[in-house]
């Protein structure tokens, strides 16, 4: 998408509502208190922490006195993460597509938190925004990147990342989908990219010495589990002939166990209202 198109979607209001949309309402906070749990088993006193997409803020806020920066392409978001961030390093407003050599190995953490990744325009560009994050990762440091991938999008629909074609040969890989979100308040996330998520692993495991692939307590009992990255023990040159240990965790018991199916219905129509109530009236 083009920053133009982000900066409407991300504006002023969109900004203001966003923790509360996203972060800290009962259905969103099971996934934001797991990526903190993650955060906190990574950063202490020595941390250099770089968050990517950092849009309001909100997880580098939850760390004072750590030295940590974030970037944003969108300029209210970046205002809002000033103010909650007064001793970071740096924020903003930036494209995280672009190389900066002066961040080469300067990180010892390298966040992309709730899919940030998915606003570029192709996988080759999503490929460089991984790149930049190996690249920017100080030796033994660690790359953690929450993933939005084709089950999240349509929880039924899981395919394959390579299989064997049957008539001509060689391999066909599903390196990622696309899709478009258009909100009841007229925003228009278009066009966003998800790759297969064993295609960004792929792309991280010739660089860590360990990969794990860390599932997220669905909110409630059948729903889709989120998965996260968590890249860790930096190499110093790429390893092509020993790749990383990968662990696939297990998936956590879900957050709400209702045992009727009208108090599904009850607590989704509740959410939902909370959600987007607000904005509507708007």
């Amino acid at each position: 998408m083009k920053k133009e198109d982000l900066w409407d979607i991300y504006d002023h209001t969109y900004a203001k509502d966003y923790n509360e949309r996203y972060l800290s309402n009962p259905f969103s906070k099971v996934s934001s208190d797991m990526e903190l749990n993650v955060l906190k088993g990574q950063i202490n006193a020595s941390t250099r922490w770089l968050d990517l997409g950092c849009g309001t803020g909100y997880f580098l806020s939850q760390f004072p006195g750590i030295q940590r920066a974030g970037v944003d392409i969108s300029p209210e978001m970046i205002k809002l993460a000033s103010d909650s961030n007064p001793d970071a390093l740096f924020l903003m407003e930036g494209d995280f597509r672009k190389e900066h050599t002066e961040w080469s190995g300067a990180w010892t953490l390298i966040t992309c938190m709730w899919g940030a990744y998915c606003y570029v325009d192709s996988v080759r560009e999503v490929e460089q925004v991984v790149r930049n994050m190996i690249s920017w990762t100080k030796t033994g440091g660690s790359v953690f990147l929450p993933v939005v991938d084709i089950e999240d999008v349509r929880p039924n629909m899981k395919t394959s990342y390579e299989e064997p074609t049957g008539v001509f040969g060689g391999r066909i890989s599903v390196t990622a989908i696309t899709w478009t979100w258009q909100e009841e308040n007229g925003k228009i996330h278009e066009h966003l990219v998800s790759p297969h998520i064993e295609h960004i692993i792929n792309l991280l495991k010739p660089f860590f010495n360990r990969i794990e692939i860390i599932r997220y307590p669905p909110y409630m009992a059948n729903w889709v589990s989120r998965k996260a990255i968590l890249a860790t023990g930096r190499q110093d040159i790429e390893n092509a002939g020993q790749h990383a240990n990968i662990l696939w965790h297990q998936i956590p018991q879900a957050a709400i166990k209702p045992q009727k199916k009208n108090q599904y219905i009850s607590i989704f129509k509740s959410l939902a209202k909370k959600l987007y109530g607000k904005i509507l009236r708007k």
